[in-house]
């Protein structure tokens, strides 16, 4: 599978083909930011994270819905999904590379459960919608319709910025971790202001544990 990364104009240009903005993207993760800076020392390690992750999911929802996007929660992934319905947007977190054109790719910070193995299949299923067009058509009658497709937009918090890039999932690894990507559109960082001199992330939670939860008896 070829990657196809975006850059600079042609970012700018695949945005507006998926209904989006750089500005859209910077709202969002500025409301993140907010929010976990609203988090004293005294809170548990995990909140400034969690608090982010549910932050800017919100916000993005608020801001997309006022150009008729809605959300759902399908097994609790918090998705906001485009007015055709053809794709839907999680923000989450990402590890280092994310937004880097240089290195390996990024991977999502954390392992995920089954719902995102669940978004992963569907993506590749929608890529031999588009791949083969026989194939298409028989997935179609044996569905009924054909699969969303889910974008996933990475965040990485570092010292004086928030790394960030809006990237389609194509494959994850054994133990979780989205590897690899179908096409990954680079945004420019958003800056921060008044930031701590330390980026450690060790308690930058994204709240990913949102799979059904098996309780001992």
């Amino acid at each position: 599978m070829q990657q196809v990364v975006f850059k600079e104009q042609a970012a700018v240009n695949r945005l507006g083909q998926l209904g989006l903005t750089a500005d859209d993207i910077h709202a969002s993760l500025e409301a993140g930011q907010g929010e976990a800076k609203s988090w004293s020392e005294a809170a548990p390690l995990v909140m400034p994270g969690m608090a982010r992750w549910g932050r800017t999911n919100e916000h993005f929802r608020i801001r997309m819905s006022r150009h008729e996007w809605t959300y759902d929660n399908p097994s609790g992934l918090p998705v906001t999904i485009h007015p055709g319905g053809e794709f839907a947007i999680v923000a989450t977190t990402g590890d280092r590379q994310t937004g880097s054109e240089t290195g390996e790719a990024p991977t999502t910070r954390y392992a995920k459960g089954t719902t995102y193995h669940k978004v992963v299949e569907d993506n590749e299923q929608l890529a031999l919608f588009v791949v083969n067009a026989e194939i298409g058509r028989k997935l179609r009658a044996a569905t009924k319709k054909a699969p969303r497709a889910t974008w996933i937009l990475l965040y990485y918090v570092g010292l004086d910025s928030i790394a960030v890039e809006l990237s389609l999932p194509a494959s994850m690894t054994r133990n979780g971790y989205v590897d690899r990507w179908r096409e990954r559109i680079l945004i420019p960082p958003y800056l921060l202001e008044n930031v701590p001199t330390s980026a450690d992330q060790s308690g930058d939670d994204d709240g990913q544990s949102f799979d059904v939860a098996v309780e001992r008896r």
